[in-house]
C-alpha cells in the first residue's frame, strides 16, 4: 500500500516537475519478471523514481547499503522495496559479503518480480557511461543457474537523458532497449563463469550505449553543446529524419558526438582552433547576456514577435500576479531547501521533487482554509482549488516567454543600432556556420566513400 501511495504521488511529482517527459519504445517494457532492469544513472534518486513511473507492475530497487544507516531506514526502505547491497568504495579496507543481497534478488526474480539495478554503482551527470560492475551479470547469471523459475529472465537496459539534470521544468527522455535474454548464456557460465559474466556485463555496457548520448570529456561535452546551439537546427534541416522531434535531436546528438571524436582523432589542431573560436564567440554572448544569436532567417521574424508576445505579456500581468502571489512559496520552497542541503548537483533535483510533492498540497491547503475563513462558500472554494494548478503553470510559462523576450529586445537593440559588436557576432557566427558546413560534407564524403569514419 505505502509503495502503490507513493507511486501516485511520484508519478504527479514528475508530471509537475518536467516540462517534458518523453518515453521511446515504451512497449519493450515487459509488464511482468522475472526481469531485471539495468540504466545509467546520471540523476541520483530521481532515476529509480523516472523508472518504476513507467512499469505497472512493483519494482524492487538495488540501493547502496550506505542509506541503511539506521533502524527506522532500514525498516522503512525495507518497506518501499529497497535490497541493500555494498560497494568496495564505501567499505574500503573491509572484506565485502553481499551473500545476503544475492540471495534476496534470487528469491525476487523467482518470484518473478523486477528489479532495478545501475551498473555503474554510482550517479555522475556527465554525459556519458562509467565503468559497468559486473554484478549485475553475476546476479543475472546466478539467478538463472539457481532456480528454474526465473529461467526466463530478462535484462531491459534503459537510457536516462535529461536535458538539464538540476533544473526544474527540464525535459527527460527515456530510451528504452530491446530486452537481453539471460538463458542463452547459461551454458557458456557452467562452463566459464567468469568469463561469461565478463561477456555479459560488455552486452549490457554496448546496448545502455545505444541509448544514451556518450561524450568522451567534459570539454568535448561542453563542444558538442555549444555546437547544438548554434548549429543543430540548420543541420536537422540537411539531415532529413523520419521520426518524433525528441528522437531526431538523440540521434543528431549522436551524430555529431560520433563526427567530431573522428577530427578529434585525425585533425586535433583544427579542432583546437575551432573550439577556441567557439568558446570566445560564446563569452562575448555571455558578456552581453544572451544565450544565442539567432540566424538571418530567425531575424526575419524576430521584431514581429517580440512586439506580439510583449503585447501579450503586458495584457496578462494580472493573471502573472494572481499566480504569483498564490505559488511563490510553494514554488521557492523546494529550491530553497535545496540549497540549504546539498552543494552536489546531482542531488538537487530529487530533492526538490521530494519537497515539492508535500510544499505545494500543504501550502495550498493552508490558502485554501484562509479563504474559508474569509469567504465560507464551496464554489469559491473549489474554484480557487483550481486556480491554483493552473495559474502556477502560467506563471512559469509567464517568466520563461518575458526572459525570451527580454533576449529578443536586447538583440533588437543591437541590431537595429548597427553596432559594431552585433556585427562581430553575425560575423563570427557565419565564420562557425561555414566551418560546420565544410566539416559535415568532409565526413559525408568520406563516409559515402566507404573509409572508417569512427
Amino acid at each position: 500500500m505505502l509503495y502503490l501511495v507513493l507511486k501516485l504521488i511520484l508519478r504527479t511529482g514528475l508530471w509537475v516537475f518536467f516540462r517534458r517527459f518523453v518515453v521511446r519504445n515504451r512497449h519493450l517494457m515487459p509488464g511482468r519478471g522475472p526481469l531485471l532492469v539495468v540504466a545509467n544513472h546520471p540523476n541520483t534518486f530521481m532515476d529509480p523514481i523516472v523508472i518504476a513511473s513507467l512499469l505497472p507492475q512493483q519494482v524492487y530497487f538495488i540501493a547502496k547499503s550506505t542509506v541503511f544507516n539506521s533502524p527506522f531506514r532500514k525498516w522503512l526502505l525495507h518497506r518501499m522495496n529497497l535490497i541493500p547491497i555494498h560497494r568496495r568504495e564505501d567499505m574500503s579496507g573491509l572484506l565485502l559479503d553481499n551473500e545476503a543481497t544475492f540471495s534476496a534478488s534470487y528469491q525476487a526474480l523467482a518470484e518473478r518480480k523486477t528489479l532495478l539495478i545501475f551498473p555503474e554503482g554510482t550517479s555522475f551527470s556527465e554525459r556519458r557511461l562509467r565503468k559497468i560492475k559486473t554484478g549485475t551479470a553475476r546476479m543475472a547469471l546466478g539467478a538463472v543457474d539457481n532456480t528454474a523459475d526465473a529461467a526466463s529472465l530478462q535484462i531491459l537496459p534503459v537510457g536516462l537523458n535529461y536535458s538539464d539534470p538540476t533544473r526544474f521544468r527540464s525535459d527527460v527522455f527515456v530510451n528504452v532497449g530491446k530486452p537481453i535474454d539471460v538463458a542463452p548464456y547459461l551454458d557458456r557460465y557452467k562452463q566459464d563463469s567468469v568469463g561469461t559474466v565478463n561477456e555479459l556485463t560488455d552486452v549490457i555496457r554496448q546496448q545502455l550505449e545505444k541509448l544514451i548520448v556518450v561524450t568522451p570529456s567534459d570539454d568535448e561535452d561542453t563542444l558538442v553543446r555549444q555546437i547544438e546551439q548554434v548549429y543543430k537546427e540548420r543541420l536537422a534541416e540537411q539531415t532529413p529524419i523520419e521520426a518524433p522531434r525528441h528522437v531526431r535531436d538523440f540521434l543528431l546528438t549522436r551524430a555529431l558526438v560520433k563526427s567530431l571524436g573522428y577530427f578529434i582523432e585525425r585533425q586535433p589542431q583544427r579542432v583546437e582552433r575551432f573550439r577556441e573560436k567557439m568558446r570566445s564567440y560564446n563569452q562575448q554572448l555571455q558578456e552581453l547576456d544572451l544565450q544565442h544569436l539567432p540566424s538571418i532567417e530567425e531575424n526575419n521574424v524576430l521584431l514581429r514577435q517580440s512586439l506580439i508576445r510583449t503585447l501579450l505579456l503586458a495584457l496578462t500581468v494580472p493573471l502573472y500576479l494572481y499566480g504569483l502571489i498564490n505559488n511563490y512559496l510553494a514554488y521557492i520552497i523546494p529550491s530553497r531547501v535545496a540549497d540549504a542541503l546539498t552543494e552536489e548537483k546531482e542531488f538537487r533535483a530529487p530533492i526538490m521533487l521530494s519537497v515539492g510533492i508535500f510544499s505545494f498540497p500543504v501550502l495550498y491547503a493552508i490558502q485554501a482554509i484562509a479563504l474559508w475563513q474569509l469567504q465560507p462558500d464551496k464554489t469559491y472554494l473549489l474554484l480557487y482549488l483550481l486556480s491554483l494548478p493552473v495559474s502556477g503553470f502560467f506563471t512559469l510559462r509567464y517568466w520563461n516567454t518575458l526572459l525570451r523576450v527580454r533576449e529578443h529586445w536586447l538583440l533588437l537593440q543591437l541590431f537595429l543600432n548597427s553596432s559594431p559588436v552585433a556585427e562581430d557576432l553575425k560575423r563570427q557566427r557565419q565564420e562557425i556556420v561555414d566551418e560546420l558546413d565544410q566539416a559535415r560534407v568532409e565526413y559525408l564524403r568520406l563516409q559515402a566513400n566507404g573509409q572508417n569514419v569512427g
